[in-house]
């Protein structure tokens, strides 16, 4: 796994340090996840991240996505603001679009990819909690194998 970036459970304030604070958006921490691999990346804008709750936006350009799948410490929920977004989970290859107005759980522990399939850009809302990653930090890549076919729910079965 990859080290976990300082600011994340330091943001805007570190550890211990409580108290109301306005987050204004020239003050945002504005990053790419992953640092490591651009042409995977997402464009992201951190609000807050304490040791219990992480919020930002995050951006996909038209036809690009977000690798590895992420796999998070806590419950993530996802909220399109504008465009379109193909989130895809390769344990079970399943895929879901959540366009603008609709939100996505991502369960704690479930791995996914974000695509941008689309012509224009996407952006969501995001908030994990209470946390984003276990101690190991962000993985640096996904183990499990890609189911990479229709995925059909089936209730009761």
């Amino acid at each position: 796994m990859a080290k976990t970036p300082d600011y994340f459970c330091n943001y805007p304030f570190p550890r211990g340090e409580r108290r109301p604070c306005v987050m204004r958006q020239g003050e945002l921490k504005k990053f790419l996840y992953t640092e490591e691999f651009p042409e995977t990346s997402d464009l992201n804008w951190l609000i807050a991240s304490t040791d219990q709750v992480t919020v930002g936006e995050y951006q996909l350009s038209p036809g690009s996505h977000f690798e590895p799948a992420d796999v998070h410490a806590g419950d993530e929920i996802y909220y399109v603001m504008w465009g379109e977004v193909t989130m895809f989970q390769p344990a079970t290859g399943q895929t879901v679009n959540v366009k603008q107005g609709e939100g996505i759980l991502m369960p704690k522990g479930c791995p996914h990819i974000g695509y941008n399939f689309g012509e224009n850009e996407a952006r969501m809302l995001y908030m994990l909690a209470p946390r984003i990653w276990d101690e190991d930090g962000p993985p640096s890549e996904y183990a499990g194998a890609f189911k990479v076919y229709k995925y059909e729910e089936r209730s009761g079965k």
